[in-house]
């Protein structure tokens, strides 16, 4: 054996040295494997300037593995070598070209790969020798392509590697595979990306370019660009994009609830100005001083106005992105935005609340909620104070929807008062308050949904705002009943017991068949606003409810 004196390079660094056995054959391993990560930078041309520099220090590459999903910089090699002066040479030069083996700081990663036809993956034909892993990296460095994954080792398949790249442009893949092929590389393509196939399967992709690859199919390349360039605004928002897909895929029922959602929040941002449309439901003439007037919004969520007394009351306000477009809404129907004197919320999601803090800092309008809500608000976070399964997963939608949809709320809120006023069936009266000749309850909701919410009841016409529960799945588009699919499996309960939602809503049925049968006796009908979807007679809620959702 060869240089047996100490090893002349910091005992910090993490660098492990395996030394030939006396008893292994000279010819199979070189006497020294260093293994060790160092950190690469994520563009074209950075494997084949590390490979060409192991190289230069008689190195031979056998072992390989770099996955950009996993880390976008790291990379763990293996390198045969001679002699211990090689090693250190090896270490000196490393360091001398600015590698590092220990990750310093986290930066802002650029989304590079946004089509599918610019990937391809092959399985090439290496010969076991020092600098073969270089020439052909400096093959692929010429053609701008980016190597994203890569797979070598030794012990496997000592002359074969698994690459995936991408290239700047689609045409460049045939020049590059040509080149491969004139340089006499035996090579087998795996996936070219004109071929159909999954993103879940394309290994080496950013959480984040997953998305993103995904999304493209439904929006038109101004929306992508668009909300593309939020995402690339903000390292916050990238940050807490990749939290929100790994936490996704931890729970496997969830599906595709991360394409799903995030396809919510850019259909909201594709659907304003001359493509946003509203469903009106018909006015409803409460008596002589009340009017209600119901829209439905491109996402299927619902705000109510209530005309009285030359003002106007709101209960939720839907996503903030459509603020410009509600008041468009409101004056089409002669409803002036500026006599928008209080808004009423039931809870603090996004698509409930988005619009009242514009509301309150463009015409100085009273923002009323749970003070419960106050959390979720401060915290950007609807899992505000609870625990479970599903809180992680709640936090980071809560970051995203908010900031995709840009929903705004009031510096200051006005809170219900919590008065202890007895019971509406199984729901506690925290408060009350008035919209013309109107008293409405605020009844205390057990928690199903999200903490915080309430409903409002107006106990002399049945009239009950049910917010997430009860809703009339039967009038919503395919596309929206599939949205609430979602937000049924990711917004039902933060804490872990999805039963309290059930009963809830068995609870809430009750108290409105119980007014119902105290209105009808005035001659009214009891009456159902649900957070999405049309409302509907009290009486029907049966008939209303009976499809499966």
């Amino acid at each position: 054996m060869k240089d047996t004196g100490p090893l002349n390079f910091p005992d910090s660094l993490p660098i492990k040295i395996y030394q030939r056995l006396e008893t292994a054959p000279a010819e199979a391993v070189a006497d020294y494997i260093v293994k060790f990560p160092v950190y690469l930078t994520d563009k074209p041309g950075s494997l084949a300037d590390f490979a060409s520099l192991i190289a230069s220090c008689s190195g031979n590459i056998s072992f390989f593995h770099y996955d950009r999903s996993v880390d976008s910089n790291r990379v763990v090699a293996e390198v045969q070598m001679s002699q211990k002066t090689d090693i250190e040479k090896l270490v000196e030069t490393l360091q001398e070209n600015g590698y590092v083996f220990e990750k310093t700081r986290t930066e802002k990663e650029d989304l590079q790969i946004t089509s599918l036809e610019n990937v391809l993956k092959i399985k090439v034909r290496l010969e076991n020798r020092a600098g073969t892993l270089a020439g052909f990296a400096n093959l692929l460095k010429s053609h701008h392509a980016n190597v994203i994954y890569m797979l070598y080792d030794e012990d496997i398949d000592p002359e074969a590697a698994d690459i995936v790249l991408a290239t700047e442009d689609l045409s460049e893949i045939n020049r590059l595979l040509d080149a491969v092929n004139t340089s006499g590389y035996y090579y087998r393509v795996l996936y070219k990306g004109s071929d159909e196939k999954e993103v879940e399967n394309i290994i080496g992709l950013k959480h984040v370019e997953k998305f993103f690859l995904k999304l493209r199919r439904l929006l038109t390349d101004e929306d992508f660009d668009a909300l593309r360039s939020v995402v690339d605004s903000s390292q916050e928002l990238y940050a807490d994009l990749v939290k929100f897909y790994e936490e996704s895929g931890n729970f496997l029922e969830a599906g595709d609830v991360f394409e799903k959602i995030l396809t919510l929040a850019s259909k909201s941002r594709s659907s304003t100005g001359q493509r946003f449309s509203a469903a009106e439901m018909p006015p409803v003439r409460i008596n002589r001083k009340v009017t209600l007037y119901g829209f439905r919004l491109p996402t299927s969520e619902n705000i109510y106005l209530f005309s009285h007394d030359d003002e106007i009351t709101m209960i939720d306000a839907a996503y903030g992105v459509y603020y410009e477009d509600i008041k468009n809404l409101m004056r089409r129907k002669s409803l002036d935005p500026a006599k928008v004197k209080r808004i009423f919320l039931t809870h603090p999601d996004a698509d409930h609340a988005g619009t009242s803090g514009y509301f309150a800092e463009e015409f100085g309008t009273k923002v009323y909620m749970h003070p419960a809500c106050q959390g979720v608000i401060d915290q950007n976070n609807r899992a505000y104070g609870t625990t479970g399964r599903l809180a992680n997963l709640n936090k980071y939608y809560t970051r995203l929807i908010n900031k995709f949809t840009e929903s705004t709320f009031p510096d200051v809120f006005r809170h219900f008062t919590l008065t202890d006023s007895g019971y509406e069936g199984a729901f506690k009266i925290i408060d009350t308050f008035m919209i013309g000749n109107l008293q409405f309850e605020v009844l205390e909701s057990h928690g199903g949904h999200i903490p915080g919410l309430v409903f409002f009841v107006n106990r002399q016409y049945g009239l009950v705002f049910t917010s997430d529960f009860l809703i009339n799945v039967r009038s919503l588009s395919a596309d929206d009943r599939e949205i609430l699919g979602v937000y049924r499996y990711l917004l039902t309960n933060p804490n872990s017991d999805t039963q309290i939602y059930k009963r809830e809503s068995e609870a809430l049925r009750d108290v409105i068949m119980t007014l119902d049968s105290v209105s009808r006796s005035s001659g009214n009908h009891g009456i159902v606003f649900p957070g999405h979807g049309d409302y509907y007679r009290a009486d029907a809620i049966d008939t209303v409810l009976s499809r499966k959702k």
